[in-house]
């Protein structure tokens, strides 16, 4: 039986960075929550990242780990715009592996 570890590791290989709009779908029982990986290091900047751009919810399923780059750029033009996400949204830099 694989470890946990790897489990994750090879379903995190197959996604796309993240995180991901969860758009309203009317349902208004018995829904599930969005799946969300608290324990992910980028994790706070995604929430951030949600709020900048105004989003009720998201998602971080099918996510690989990382922040998805034009989604950052999105949001640090948000801001810009808005006040309010200006003072509670933190977007740090992403650095990016070569």
């Amino acid at each position: 039986m694989p470890r946990l570890q790897e489990s994750i590791s090879e379903v995190v290989a197959f996604g796309k960075p993240g995180p991901f709009r969860v758009v309203d779908s009317g349902c208004e029982h018995n829904c599930e929550p969005p799946r969300r990986r608290y324990s992910c290091p980028n994790y706070e900047i995604c929430l951030n990242l949600a709020a900048a751009l105004d989003w009720d919810s998201f998602t971080c399923r099918g996510c690989t780990g990382k922040v998805n780059q034009a989604l950052h750029w999105q949001a640090r033009q948000a801001k810009k715009k808005d006040l309010v996400a200006r003072k509670i949204c933190h977007l740090p830099e992403i650095r990016t592996s070569r």
